[in-house]
């Protein structure tokens, strides 16, 4: 297994297996892969990855699975399209028509790629099968942001037509997923209302992983026992404008804040549609985060978008959003991070 977390020895684990793009600016690059449309890493200068990758790169693209690690594009409801039971939430898969899916580079320059993927999927609820085409167009940019701190930002467009009987609904999902630090832990922090409420969507997150303060929750990430966090729409601060960010320390200066942020959430429970595991009558969120278990050790941080609209025959969706990763020493990530929430709880 190679070190995955530098870029050059991240583009020789993936030689030969899919074609890769870098896109680029002055203060750093992001590596998309061809196989399952994947922002595989954020470079800011010559820091390392903050992206979670598989260590066992080769062996998971030689056996067309989709776990590679990044930031990728899923639908959802979960339930419907991921559990063979759905109805008792057992049997949980990723349909391989999805990811790692069948996903061409159509275009690509120094600053963007664009990606298509026609995909069959099945929704296990009904039993039926439909045609979605999927895209993605990547964009790189940068921006000052303060003395020693440095910034590379992503915009995405995730888009979707979708044929068949959909009338239960379907939405695009996107997920990063993140390593915990040097100190074997990150920090999730979702900017809310006074008095949210989070979902507990697999079981009830213990009090020594969960925080709720007055202006955002806090939600420990550190892929040693699985847990899901939501956050409903009703306690965003700014109705159909969601944001996810993670803080983490990996060593002096290459502290983290990575940022996922949208204008396109859901503005209420009727268009979200991904129902929690633990509670499926209850409510549900349009901002996510997962922390795995220890035999992979990563986390996730998520944003689901409002619910594709039927055009005459077919289901339409688009979906805009931004990922925006700064880094270097711990004060300036610090400094700029209050400016966004003044107190923040850090695990």
């Amino acid at each position: 297994m190679s070190d995955v977390r530098q870029r050059e020895s991240l583009l020789s684990a993936l030689e030969g297996l899919t074609k890769t793009v870098i896109v680029k600016t002055d203060t750093g690059s992001a590596l998309v892969t061809e196989y399952g449309a994947r922002i595989l890493g954020v470079f800011v200068g010559d820091r390392q990855n903050p992206f979670w990758v598989a260590e066992n790169l080769r062996g998971v693209i030689d056996g067309g699975e989709w776990n590679i690690g990044g930031n990728r594009l899923w639908v959802s409801p979960e339930r419907r399209f991921y559990y063979r039971k759905p109805e008792i939430f057992e049997g949980w898969l990723c349909q391989s028509s999805l990811d790692p899916g069948g996903w061409s580079i159509i275009n690509s320059n120094e600053k963007s790629v664009s990606l298509e993927s026609e995909v069959v999927l099945e929704d296990f609820a009904s039993q039926t099968k439909f045609n979605i085409s999927l895209s993605r167009q990547i964009s790189i940019h940068s921006m000052h942001v303060r003395r020693d701190l440095e910034h590379v930002g992503l915009r995405i467009r995730d888009a979707m037509v979708a044929r068949g009987d959909l009338g239960n609904g379907v939405n695009l999902w996107s997920l990063t997923q993140v390593r915990p630090g040097e100190s074997r832990s990150g920090t999730v922090i979702v900017p809310t209302r006074r008095g949210a409420k989070p979902i507990h969507y697999f079981g009830k997150i213990p009090g020594d992983r969960l925080r709720v303060s007055s202006d955002h929750v806090s939600f420990k990430i550190d892929g040693n026992a699985i847990y899901k966090l939501g956050i409903a729409p009703e306690d965003v601060p700014q109705p159909g404008c969601s944001r996810i960010m993670y803080y983490v320390e990996h060593a002096k200066n290459e502290v983290f804040l990575i940022s996922m942020k949208t204008m396109m959430a859901p503005v209420s429970q009727e268009e979200c549609l991904d129902v929690a595991k633990a509670d499926p009558a209850g409510p549900k969120g349009c901002v996510q985060s997962y922390n795995s278990g220890s035999d992979l050790c990563f986390g996730e941080i998520e944003l689901h978008f409002k619910p594709a609209v039927r055009v005459k025959d077919s289901f339409v969706s688009y979906a805009d959003y931004d990922i925006d990763v700064f880094a270097g020493k711990r004060g300036e990530v610090l400094r700029f991070l209050k400016k966004i929430i003044p107190k923040p709880f850090l695990f």
